[in-house]
């Protein structure tokens, strides 16, 4: 099969930006172009054969094509020379030769998702449009009039009950193709080049015998306007964090191997520790014959020489992928090692403006904690400085969940991570940007982690399937909520008092906690934050809000962590200075340094006064 993209528009309705671009390089939130998305799914769904029919900026749509991840594609570009005067029914009559076979025909300003394509090309239906009945019927975009559930009449001037809103993707056999180009070429002949390719469609509707696939639920949406490109950038990020493919069971590294070939790697890193030797899936991803280069020079707090040098090594292999398989140490190095590609320098890596690279990156875990595998930023240390590295083309192509990776966690590292999904699930339940769907996210693995630790520490392979899990869905929800004050409060805990990430993050839980309950009304969002801490009380079993916050701190005591001891007053000054204020931020309600201070002090075994 093959694909017509028809790219021959003026597109002027996008302003100034299209006096000097084609209006498919509109970029999206992950800094993809709109035309490299569809090139990218199509040939992810074998689609390797593009027609692309061309207007202005020729060049700027070849030089979409020429990346290694197309090497398998071949590409046929039609020009349509007088593209100002008519209407893309001539620029499909100018590609006509070309056109045999089963193809999806397209408009250059679709914007769509992976599992739309995937399943309008997986309906056994050989001839297929695409129209949704639930969406509001649209005054100046296509509608389509059914008849006997196939397409009568598809135009943007048909109105009526029943009439829907219409997108043009088509998913059409040979048949039903060469129906519709006679009826164009007889269009040509007349003359009446001006008009939208469906009016000749509208003539032979009855012998082209299209049907209709429902979009409903999926993303399909066309970008003809600014306004249209601002509402779509959120809304296909949400559904690209949504459906990232998630490879989990038996059959999950095979999952990969064809994941990796639909991407067309060939020469991947493997990003890992010195312990990737003795997992069980080590063997496997080795008789799967890439020439694999293997980067472990990262230390447990990745820093930005050691990612710079990772990309030196990336770079001089000729590497086109990324497989990490590890913590998140692993994970934050393969993506900081994707962000460093596309700057100038890393040297003040912070100060550039990270752009987006096709560069596929599957993320193992070896840990039930972080959720890497399902974020789209990092944590990279540059002079003993934390420094958040996100974008949202840092999202992992792709994750991976194999709970007999977890089997050989020392019970420590168990705990802690443990403890670090919880405390992710509970700062993003309260936090400010929390929504419905991040808090019942949050709140599954709130559920999870409660209901499986005592199973999963006493060694039960389908208990740690569901913290593994519990942490996948712990990633998710703070991807859209960010952590606040816990989290904040972490990173200088975790260094001067040598302990794990998720041991020092559940040390100012309770305490945190506390103090919202004590300050809510100065909360930003009052009744927001008493829904989430009522929300949080249920899922521990409670009906009080002080008894919550006892559970937890039952919860954390059962595990037999220590809790450090604050030593001096200059113990407590690096503490508070050490405090990431855009975290801190994040929080319901408003800390200061005092309130810092004291929430340590309270957190902490106090040796001043000794």
């Amino acid at each position: 099969m093959k694909a017509l993209i028809l790219n021959s528009g003026l597109g002027n309705r996008m302003g100034e930006f299209t006096t000097t671009h084609h209006k498919s390089m509109a970029r999206l939130a992950n800094g993809e172009t709109i035309f490299h998305r569809q090139l990218r799914i199509l040939s992810e769904n074998e689609i390797r054969e593009f027609v692309v029919t061309t207007g202005p900026f020729e060049d700027q749509l070849r030089g979409e094509t020429q990346g290694h991840e197309f090497a398998a594609s071949t590409f046929d570009f039609v020009p349509n020379p007088v593209y100002d005067k008519t209407n893309y029914i001539y620029s499909m009559y100018l590609a006509r030769e070309l056109l045999q076979g089963d193809v999806v025909i397209l408009h250059g300003d679709l914007v769509f998702d992976t599992n739309f394509v995937r399943d309008i090309l997986a309906d056994p239906r050989p001839d297929l449009g695409s129209f949704n009945m639930d969406l509001p019927q649209p005054d100046k975009d296509f509608k389509v009039q059914p008849a006997d559930g196939r397409i009568n009449r598809v135009s943007v001037s048909i109105f009526g009950d029943d009439c829907f809103a219409f997108q043009p993707f088509y998913k059409l056999s040979d048949r039903a193709l060469q129906v519709w180009m006679g009826e164009i070429g007889a269009f040509i002949e007349a003359g009446n080049d001006k008009v939208y390719a469906e009016n000749a469609l509208n003539e032979v509707s009855a012998a082209a015998d299209i049907g209709l696939f429902s979009y409903a639920g999926y993303f399909l949406s066309e970008v003809d306007t600014l306004d249209d490109l601002a509402q779509t950038r959120p809304a296909i990020s949400r559904f690209d964090f949504r459906e990232q493919p998630l490879f989990v069971g038996s059959h999950a590294m095979e999952d990969v191997r064809q994941f990796l070939t639909t991407r067309s790697v060939t020469r991947p890193m493997l990003v890992c520790g010195t312990s990737f030797d003795t997992l069980p899936i080590a063997s496997v991803i080795q008789e799967w014959g890439y020439p694999l280069v293997r980067f472990s020079g990262y230390s447990p707090n990745p820093k930005s020489d050691e990612a710079a040098a990772g990309l030196k090594l990336f770079d001089a292999q000729g590497c086109d992928g990324l497989i990490s398989v590890g913590g998140g140490s692993a994970m934050d190095t393969a993506k900081a090692i994707k962000a460093f590609r596309s700057l100038a320098s890393t040297d003040r890596f912070w100060e550039e403006e990270i752009s987006y690279q096709p560069i596929p990156h599957v993320a193992i875990p070896t840990t039930a904690g972080t959720g890497a595998e399902s974020t789209y930023f990092a944590v990279i240390y540059c002079d003993g400085v934390k420094y958040s590295v996100t974008h949202e083309s840092l999202l992992p192509d792709a994750a991976v969940l194999i709970p007999d990776l977890l089997a050989g966690l020392p019970d420590y590292q168990r705990k802690a991570t443990l403890l670090d999904a919880l405390c992710q699930c509970i700062e993003s339940t309260w936090a400010p940007t929390a929504d419905l769907e991040s808090t019942h996210v949050a709140a599954e693995g709130i559920r999870l982690i409660l209901a499986q630790t005592s199973a999963y520490l006493g060694g039960d392979r389908l208990a740690a399937r569901d913290i593994q899990k519990a942490a996948n869905l712990s990633g998710k929800a703070i991807d859209v909520t960010r952590t606040n004050a816990p989290h904040a409060m972490s990173y200088r805990l975790s260094s001067l008092y040598g302990i794990a990430h998720g041991h020092a993050v559940a040390l100012t839980v309770a305490q945190v906690w506390t103090f919202f309950l004590a300050h809510q009304a100065e909360a930003s969002n009052p009744a927001q934050l008493g829904s989430a801490l009522s929300l949080l009380a249920s899922l521990f079993g409670v009906s009080d809000n002080e008894d919550a916050v006892a559970a937890f701190r039952d919860f954390k005591d059962q595990l037999g962590l220590h809790v450090p001891t604050l030593r001096s007053d200059d113990d407590l000054n690096d503490l508070v200075d050490s405090v990431n204020l855009q975290r801190l931020n994040n929080s319901p309600v408003p800390l200061d340094r005092a309130g810092v201070a004291s929430l340590y002090a309270q957190s902490l075994e106090d040796a001043r006064q000794s």
